[in-house]
């Protein structure tokens, strides 16, 4: 993608007979701010595995209500409430890596923060870390879930067909034709049960219950909203499980990665972490380690390479028209950026392939944080950013500070490059070995 920047190019390149990409920090700012005209553009966001979730919803409006009722359930405070719920299954995911010998690490990040995101929006945890290979079947659908999005980037007019085919062909056709799919649906229902049990108890005056989906079994007439329907609720249970494993999984697989790879940074985040954590087994809490500054470096450090949505985020240009770049674009035009040539800018983060924590001690990181935006930006950054920090936090201090981490016989470096999906993905798993540390 960089490669498209040339100097006889420029930051702006026209990419399909009505698309855009540009790649400036200003033109980012003024497409994706608070209170942005661009909406998103239905040419991604159609897939029909989300279909009536927050995350395909263009019109601002609507797309303000849904937030507006999910937010509360997301935000510091409320994430702070959970810290006990995130250790008590963060000490689950360390106790088991002590019964394991080759460890595919990757999956199990993401079993984690599966059974985090599950227990507290439903109440009933998925048991993902149950599983002895920490390879639940959820997690092939998942997989899969991922790989459409892409098609609609590339090949947007076959979304429609792709749609109707979704929604139209029985089961057991569906499954003759991909597994893959099939095993998407599988795991569909299985959100569509979680979340419709709570509704059933709630309609029933069961109101105490803890759910994140509890203004959404209502009306807000204040606000105009109606209750959302059995659709909606089942695509926003679905997103909620995929998004929250996403970013979390896949930073600290990478956190994890380069922290191996890098004996000399690991050996200075423990050193840091011992001064709060005076056992390897010993807890902590997510307060005290926001007073950390090289472990906070880290994590930056891993969510600049994990990027967050690396690929396109297409926005439409709205009525009248907008200037980019000098450039006038006509309404209806698809404008599109990418995290990831923001957070490799080598003119923002010198050699910014390598992994590097210091660059965010310097004494002043204002320019790298404008170019920091792994949860995105806006009226429509990541409802769960808080819940991220929390686990990222909490995972990583622990993980670092109990076990001795080595990488298995058959890891090759190759696998932590990422496959071009609409979040990124590994080509390969992070196998390792633990040790516990004795002292």
């Amino acid at each position: 993608m960089r490669n498209m920047y040339t100097d006889s190019v420029g930051p702006i390149v026209r990419t399909a007979p009505n698309m855009i990409h540009f790649n400036d920090i200003d033109s980012y700012n003024q497409v994706f701010k608070v209170g942005t005209k661009f909406p998103k553009s239905a040419s991604l966001y159609t897939n029909p595995t989300t279909k009536g979730s927050l995350l395909n919803i263009t019109d601002f409006h609507e797309a303000h209500l849904r937030r507006s009722a999910l937010q509360p359930y997301f935000s510091k405070q409320s994430v702070r409430k959970l810290e006990g719920l995130i250790s008590t299954k963060v000490t689950k995911f360390l106790d088991r890596l002590n019964d394991m010998d080759t460890i595919n690490i990757s999956r199990g990040f993401r079993c984690l923060a599966c059974d985090v995101i599950t227990t507290y929006s439903y109440e009933k945890c998925f048991e993902a870390l149950e599983d002895p290979e920490f390879a639940p079947d959820w997690f092939r659908a998942f997989e899969a879930l991922l790989d459409a999005p892409p098609i609609a980037e590339i090949f947007p007019f076959f979304m429609p067909l792709f749609t109707w085919l979704f929604e139209n062909l029985d089961r057991s056709t569906i499954r003759k034709i991909s597994p893959s799919v099939s095993a998407v649906l599988d795991f569909t229902d299985q959100c569509r049960g979680a979340v419709m049990r709570q509704k059933t108890r709630w309609d029933a005056g069961e109101t105490d219950m803890v759910t994140i989906f509890a203004q959404l079994f209502q009306d807000d007439l204040k606000k105009g909203r109606k209750a959302s329907t059995d659709e909606e609720l089942t695509a926003d249970a679905l997103l909620t499980i995929s998004a929250g494993m996403d970013t979390t999984g896949h930073t600290l697989t990478l956190a994890t990665f380069y922290l191996v790879k890098n004996p000399d940074i690991q050996g200075k985040l423990l050193g840091e972490l011992k001064t709060v954590m005076k056992h390897p087994r010993d807890d902590v809490s997510e307060e005290t380690l926001e007073r950390l500054p090289f472990l906070q470096a880290c994590l930056k450090e891993s969510l600049r390479f994990s990027h967050g949505v690396p690929g396109p985020l297409p926005r439409d240009v709205p009525s009248g028209g907008a200037t980019i770049l000098g450039n006038y674009l006509p309404p209806g035009t698809i404008v599109t950026a990418s995290h990831y040539l923001y957070h490799t800018n080598p003119n923002i983060f010198p050699e910014p392939l390598k992994f590097n924590p210091e660059r965010w001690l310097a004494e002043d990181t204002r320019e790298l944080e404008r170019y920091f935006m792994p949860f995105s930006r806006g009226a429509r950054v990541c409802i769960g950013l808080n819940l991220a920090w929390g686990e990222l936090s909490l995972t990583l201090a622990r993980l670092i500070r109990r076990y001795e981490i080595s990488f298995s016989n058959d890891f090759k470096d190759e696998n932590m490059e990422w496959k071009p999906m609409f979040v990124p993905i590994t080509k390969g798993p992070l196998l390792v070995t633990v040790r516990e540390r004795r002292e």
